[in-house]
């Protein structure tokens, strides 16, 4: 994507999103948010799982190189995945689900300190996050990939 390969992502995901949530506002009373919660969370996690080894095998004990296009298209495809399961499934249901669990007489209450404590887990995971993209590296096997080289 090259020099505007931020704007461009960010344009793409954002379409996704939207796209899904669409979706997902469309069909859940017909699919149920059970199955929308267990779907969308399988598709995460496989997606998760996919991005890491194609991220581990290219990247992960030099550090150094690019990915092909095939592979980057695919790369940017499973994010693309990953973000249309979080909007269909645990994005938009973890607003709504809550939303019905409580009595209407303190459903408001309820409503807030839902939004509350998903902000301030929002807030945590927002300050760790540089510290965490910075440290973690994969770094368990790599003596062991060093002797074999």
């Amino acid at each position: 994507m090259g020099v505007d390969a931020s704007l461009i992502s960010a344009v793409i995901t954002g379409t996704v999103n939207t796209i899904a949530t669409l979706v997902s506002i469309a069909t859940v009373d017909t699919i149920g948010r059970r199955e929308l919660f267990l779907e969308g969370g399988v598709q995460m996690i496989i997606c998760q799982i996919a991005v890491a080894i194609m991220i581990a095998l290219k990247f992960g004990f030099r550090g150094e190189g690019s990915l092909a296009k095939g592979k980057a298209d695919f790369l940017l495809f499973l994010i693309c995945a990953y973000v249309a399961g979080f909007a269909w499934s645990w994005g938009l249901l973890g607003w709504l689900v809550p939303s019905e669990i409580c009595p209407l007489e303190i459903r408001s209450a309820g409503q807030a300190i839902n939004v509350s404590v998903n902000m301030l887990f929002t807030f945590i995971i927002g300050q760790g996050f540089l510290t965490m993209l910075c440290k973690m590296k994969f770094v368990f096997k790599e003596k062991r990939f060093e002797r074999e080289l």
